[in-house]
């Protein structure tokens, strides 16, 4: 059995309150930071091999703090990276009022991101890992949606719309997923932290 851990990054700053998908900054915050050594202490007792994250700095620096508890180098990977869309720098209160969908017609014209688009490449990066680390532990840092993605895609449920992602997984957050050979997805569980 493969056990892979879908990390979302923990709380980060944002004094604009606006959406920053891919956007370079936004650091974790002072709360970030403990939530991220709460999250790297509560998965200390596990034998993990590799540490897969999205490059941006929210996702990094939780990474971070699980490295330094493993004593393991961090690699990172574009396919983990946040939805890509056309509502980055919007305000927050924008998306709220839209209810946090990116994925409606007239986005995805203006170059967003599908949510089946999201998920291939999400899951093309999980499969090759996978490949490379059978029956290993295997971390990977992501985010809100695209964790969500693979959540609904792996318990066998159709990914139609964003309706099915909630609850939602919280930040600093996120679920243990095992994967039996050649590739059977055994379960799908929420990661117990001392965060939630």
């Amino acid at each position: 059995m493969t056990y892979i851990y879908l990390v979302r990054h923990a709380a980060y700053e944002n004094p604009k309150h606006i959406f920053h998908g891919r956007s370079p900054g936004f650091p974790l915050s002072a709360q970030g930071h403990e939530q991220a050594k709460r999250l790297a202490s509560s998965m200390s007792h596990l034998p993990i091999h590799a540490i897969y994250t999205s490059p941006l700095t929210r996702t990094y620096q939780t990474a971070q703090a699980i490295a330094y508890i493993h004593g393991l180098s961090i690699q990172t990977d574009d396919r983990l990276l946040d939805v890509k869309t056309p509502l980055q720098g919007e305000p927050v209160s924008y998306l709220e009022s839209i209810n946090w969908n990116f994925y409606r017609p007239e986005f995805l014209a203006r170059g967003g991101e599908s949510l089946r688009e999201m998920f291939r490449r999400i899951d093309s990066c999980i499969r090759e890992k996978v490949a490379a680390h059978r029956e290993q532990h295997i971390v990977f840092l992501s985010h809100g949606d695209p964790i969500m993605t693979i959540k609904i895609k792996y318990l066998g449920r159709p990914l139609r719309s964003r309706k099915p992602m909630y609850p939602y997984v919280p930040v600093a957050g996120g679920y243990i997923i095992t994967i039996d050979d050649p590739w059977v997805v055994k379960s799908v569980r929420d990661l117990p932290t001392d965060n939630h």
